[in-house]
C-alpha cells in the first residue's frame, strides 16, 4: 500500500484536511513546524519545504499515524474504493505484461534448464486473462455500486466476485508449486531472479486485496 491511496496527493492533501481525518498527525506535523496552527490551508508538501525535510519522509510519518490510528477494516468504502482502484488494481494492470514478457524470455532462452518450470509463460498468461476480466466486470458490476455507501442492489453479483477470488487464489497456488515459492536457482540470471520477484509481488498485492475486498468491503453489502 502506497502513502498516497491513503493521504491523497501530497501537493493537494491540505493540513486541515488531514488532521480533521486524523488529529493525532497534528503532532507530527508540531514535530516540524511548531507553529503549524498558522498553515492550516498549507499543502503537506510544502510543510515539508518549511520544515526542510524530506516529502516523502514527511508523507510516510502521516501515513504510518494514519493507520496506527484508523485500522484498515474501518476506513471508509469510498476510501478502500479508491485504495483498490489505485493501490492495486491500477498495479496489477501496470504489471501483469511486464510479468508475462520476463516469463516468455526465461523460458525460451533457458528451455534447457530442468529449474524452469515449464509452462511457467501458459501460467502467467492465464492469471493475467483471468485477472483483466475479473477486474473489469468487478469495477463495472460492483465496486461502482458501492460508492457512498450506495445500498446494495439484489443483482450486485458478490458471490460471483469471491468465486473468481477462489479462482485467482488457485492460480497463485499453483505458481507458488512451479516456482517452489519464488525461490530462483543459484544459477538464474538477473532476469529469472527479477521475475521471481515481480511474481512474489504479486501475489502478495492480490492476497491483500482479495481480503481486503471479500472480509472487509463486501461484507458491508450484504445482509
Amino acid at each position: 500500500m502506497n502513502y498516497q491511496d491513503i493521504l491523497g496527493s501530497c501537493s493537494e492533501t491540505t493540513v486541515g484536511q488531514l488532521v480533521s481525518r486524523c488529529p493525532q498527525t497534528l503532532d507530527v506535523f508540531r514535530k516540524y513546524v511548531p507553529e503549524i496552527e498558522a498553515h492550516r490551508q498549507t499543502t503537506v508538501d510544502i510543510v515539508a519545504s518549511l520544515a526542510d525535510v524530506e516529502p516523502k519522509r514527511l508523507c510516510q510519518e502521516l501515513f504510518d499515524t494514519v493507520m496506527e490510528q484508523t485500522p484498515i477494516e474501518e476506513l471508509d468504502t469510498d476510501v478502500l474504493l479508491e485504495l483498490i482502484s489505485r493501490g492495486y488494481d491500477a498495479r496489477h494492470i501496470e504489471k501483469l505484461p511486464e510479468i508475462h514478457r520476463l516469463a516468455r524470455k526465461i523460458e525460451a532462452v533457458h528451455r534447457a534448464n530442468p529449474d524452469v518450470p515449464k509452462g511457467i509463460t501458459l501460467a502467467v498468461k492465464k492469471l493475467e486473462h483471468t485477472l483483466t476480466d475479473h477486474i473489469e466486470r468487478e469495477n463495472a458490476y460492483v465496486l461502482t455500486r458501492m460508492e457512498h455507501d450506495q445500498p446494495p442492489r439484489p443483482d450486485t453479483p458478490i458471490a460471483q466476485m469471491n468465486e473468481e477470488h477462489s479462482l485467482i487464489k488457485r492460480q497463485l497456488n499453483k505458481l507458488r508449486q512451479m516456482t517452489r515459492n519464488y525461490r530462483a536457482p543459484d544459477s538464474a540470471c538477473r532476469s529469472w531472479q527479477r521475475f521471481y520477484r515481480e511474481l512474489k509481488a504479486l501475489d502478495f498485492r492480490l492476497s491483500e486485496q482479495i481480503y481486503l475486498e471479500k472480509e472487509v468491503l463486501f461484507p458491508r453489502f450484504q445482509f
